[in-house]
């Protein structure tokens, strides 16, 4: 017997006055006893059993809109016989009853469903669902002549319709389609709607005015023909908040999200959290914050790192550039919300975070920076005795080191740092670390480098070793040792500094030498704004500080200066913008003849960094001088000995050193004989509501930008940026599209594929005609579209694949490379993409 435990989720919403799930009954279907909730419909029990009943207008996340005024009152697919009761019902409609008896396929009931989805399709493009040639055809063209308009979508080869009418069969009487010239519009935001596609099956209504609440759909009938508009010309002045339900629930082509890829649909369904390094939930985040509930936003981020307050400063946040509300209009300022959360938790993660009894193993970390106390938080987490070695007398590396106090204060580092230290992490400061086997000897038994770039990169120009040329690391580093003007560094501020650099780490150096004194301050680019790698926040500081932007030029020579009041001259070169080069930028070239000289006291170039070599630690590294690791566990090339951040990845940033960090801590674990497993669950009672409810204006809302001092201000160390205030951060939060719900939306139940399983026995009663087979992995995956001459022999050469190829499905073609071709085009429209094997070479690579 099957428990269906499943078969409430078609239930989950009390919308619509739908019955709630109550203790198990029993029940029989097509002679195969299961159980399933009380209350729960037949049609979920029977899904949730294995047991397919066609259905259009149902879906596992909705009501049934056949209940809802669907055209003639739903789709009538999913009809069922049940015992003791005359005719037939709808599955979708009948609440399970204990000893009730049920058949899904009968004579009248595959007849009642042949004419349904023949009506269905008489309002619906469906001419190439019957047409021979229709396999790999891409309906742009028709060798049969057929009109556009009366042809299928794009989406056929994974469309929902299409499957069900193979399975319920098209009848020869379905009535030919008639062009009505409904609306087709994709020029909006988002999503192409076309609604002659459209069957009136009303899951979308359902989805956007019941489970949603936004309420921007109806109704409409053009010359007899039902179907689903806004309601309004537009979707935004429909009110649409784009969260997508629509479009996920929709059966066919009609609504279509043009801004997914469908080969990384999940991804791209919800790109802040899948562009975040360490995987951090952002819409969660982001929506608490929009509630006020600041501590558990932060739970929700340390649920991935162990330093929201300087992430909330200084991460380059390629949550933002992803944001799919720049599609509307601008991404949401969700580093600045990070930050707020951090600046006013109380500390309630704390109820759920959890320390594992000591393990008696000992780890070392090589580098206080980002990955290396990351590594050591989430090691000591899991018992361990964690041991954290510094060059310097404070930790943080780069985040203390190469980041100016004014973007990240000392004080916000040194209590996320503590919150390290409290679980018993040693961290010996002033510690140079020459050689990895006096760790060993010490009985360390596992070893983590995390030493970043702290080697800045030459000019590679005559004069760049002079006294007061110097590279970006060590400029920072004696800023915040306050180590400036001292015999220690030797660097000398002066009147003038050139910054030769166009990124964040040269206005970084600009902006923290205006606050050293420098009455004047060049930050030389050798190209235009535009070429700029720089933040534009970073650049518009700049600008305010007094900071002179001079593009298209560079230096050729640095000489000292003999005679002048500075201490340097400085030889500049115009430059112009030639073809791209292999970064996409227009390449700069010299002008000819435009030299000139310039008198300067201090020239800092901040044009890149690069790892120290440390040959002591005997692990193989790149031609960059960049330790080499294993992606899956970053480690090195020495047993026991793990490396990340900068020192593997170069000049990076902290929210890749801190996923790398965790990567490593769960290796490392495991190596030191726990499970490997890191992962923590620090919100666990909170997720996003469904009914996200009718907003007026929503849709037009702009970004909200952070606070920040006055310029006239910034001749300290003070933090420029203050952030949102509550009710400014409530309102960008509130900006969100909850990309997050239509992701978590189920995935309607389809018609069951004809495979079988991958065995002597099965191979054996396979005929030996041309054909073409396909071998699945253990999750219905297609591994391998191949055509041979002979299907059983084929199949036969494979079967020692069984392992990795553990399904497959034949189907007779005399010319059977014209139909692997084919398929093999189907697949790729539907997943943008080959199937991982095609084809001898590729299948013995993939085996």
């Amino acid at each position: 017997m099957e428990t269906s435990a499943q078969a409430v989720r078609w239930w989950k919403k009390p919308a619509g006055g739908v019955p709630a799930a109550g203790p198990l009954v029993t029940l029989t279907v097509d002679g195969k006893q299961i159980e399933a909730p009380g209350g729960a419909s037949l049609l979920s029990a029977a899904a949730a059993a294995g047991i397919y009943i066609p259905a259009l207008c149902a879906h596992p996340d909705l009501p049934p809109s056949c209940q809802r005024g669907a055209g003639d009152s739903g789709c009538n697919l999913c009809v069922v016989e049940i015992a003791g009761t005359s005719g037939m019902r709808t599955s979708c409609s009948i609440a399970v009853e204990e000893g009730m008896t049920v058949t899904t396929r009968s004579p009248a009931i595959d007849k009642l469903r042949r004419e349904r989805i023949a009506k269905i399709l008489g309002t619906h493009p469906h001419v190439c669902l019957t047409c021979p040639q229709r396999e790999g055809c891409s309906r742009t063209t028709c060798s049969f002549g057929n009109p556009v308009e009366t042809r299928c979508c794009s989406i056929f080869s994974n469309c929902e319709l299409r499957k069900v009418s193979d399975y319920v069969g098209i009848p020869p009487t379905t009535p030919p389609y008639k062009p009505i010239q409904l609306p087709v519009v994709k020029d909006e935001p988002f999503y192409d709607r076309d609604y002659n596609l459209c069957i009136d099956c009303r899951r979308c209504l359902v989805a956007c005015n019941e489970v949603r609440g936004v309420d921007c759909l109806e109704v409409k009938n053009t010359d007899g023909r039902t179907w689903v508009g806004t309601i309004a010309p537009t979707l935004v002045e429909s009110g649409c908040k784009f969260c997508s339900a629509c479009v996920t629930v929709c059966p066919t082509g009609a609504l279509m999200d043009r801004t997914l890829d469908v080969a990384h649909k999940k991804e791209s369904q919800v790109p802040c959290k899948h562009t975040c390094p360490a995987g951090i939930d952002v819409p969660r985040y982001v929506q608490l914050v929009g509630l006020g509930k600041y501590s558990e936003a932060v739970a929700v981020v340390r649920e991935k790192l162990p330093f929201p307050g300087i992430l909330g400063r200084a991460c380059f946040s390629p949550c933002e550039s992803a944001c799919r509300r720049k599609y509307l209009d601008e991404p949401i300022s969700i580093r600045s919300l990070k930050r707020i959360a951090a600046d006013n938790d109380t500390g309630l993660w704390r109820q759920y975070s959890k320390q594992l009894p000591p393990s008696g193993k000992k780890a070392a970390v090589i580098g206080a920076g980002p990955a290396g106390l990351t590594a050591a938080y989430y090691l000591a987490k899991k018992g361990h005795a964690v041991t954290v070695f510094d060059a310097l007398p404070a930790a943080g590396g780069m985040a203390r080191y190469g980041i100016p106090s004014y973007r990240v204060p000392l004080d916000v580092i040194d209590s996320e740092v503590a919150e390290v230290t409290k679980l018993g992490v040693e961290i010996r400061y002033n510690r140079r670390v020459e050689k990895v086997d006096e760790l060993f000897l010490q009985g360390f038994e596992a070893v983590f480098i995390g030493i970043g770039a702290q080697g800045g990169d030459k000019l590679g120009l005559p004069g760049d070793t002079l006294p007061n040329v110097v590279d970006s690391p060590t400029f920072l580093r004696a800023a915040t040792l306050g180590l400036i003007g001292t015999p220690e560094t030797d660097i000398v501020i002066g009147k003038r500094v050139a910054v030769i650099g166009g990124g964040n780490v040269a206005t970084d150096n600009a902006r923290s030498s205006r606050r050293l004194g420098a009455e004047a301050v060049d930050m030389v680019y050798r190209r235009t704004r535009e070429e700029m790698p720089a933040r534009d926040d970073e650049i518009q500081g700049c600008e305010e500080e007094g900071v002179n932007l001079r593009f298209l030029l560079a230096p050729k020579k640095i000489e000292l200066n003999e005679s002048g009041s500075s201490r340097l001259k400085v030889t500049y070169a115009r430059m112009e913008l030639g073809e791209p080069d292999a970064s996409g930028r227009r390449r700069p070239v010299e002008v000819a003849g435009s030299e000139f000289t310039e008198d300067v006291d201090l020239v800092i170039a901040a044009i890149g960094q690069h790892p120290k070599k440390y040959e002591g630690f005997g692990v193989q590294t790149n031609d960059k001088g960049r330790i080499t690791v294993r992606a899956d566990s970053m480690l090195t090339s020495r047993p026991g000995v793990y490396a990340g951040g900068d020192c593997v990845l170069g000049p990076s940033t902290l929210i890749e050193s801190v996923a790398q960090g965790r990567i490593a801590a769960a290796a490392m674990d495991k190596q030191l004989g726990g499970n490997g497993d890191i992962e923590e669950k620090l919100l666990p009672d909170w997720d996003t509501d469904p009914h996200i409810g009718r907003e007026e204006g929503f849709n037009k809302v702009k970004r909200f930008h952070p606070v920040f001092i006055d310029p006239a201000r910034r001749n300290n160390w003070n933090e420029v940026e203050l952030g949102f205030d509550a009710a400014t951060a409530k309102a960008e939060a509130l900006r969100c599209l909850k990309c997050n719900l239509a992701a978590k939306i189920e995935d309607m139940v389809l018609p069951p594929e004809a495979w079988l399983e991958l065995n002597a026995e099965n191979v054996a009663g396979i005929g030996t005609e041309a054909g073409v087979y396909q071998l699945l992995d253990a999750d219905k995956k297609v591994l391998v579209i191949k055509g041979v001459e002979n299907l059983r022999e084929g199949l036969e050469a494979v079967l020692d694949k069984a392992d990795i190829a553990r399904f497959f499905v034949v189907e007779d073609a005399p010319f059977f490379s014209q139909r692997e071709n084919q398929l093999v085009q189907a697949y790729m429209q539907q997943y943008g993409g080959m199937p991982p094997g095609v084809g001898a070479d590729e299948m013995d690579d993939l085996f």
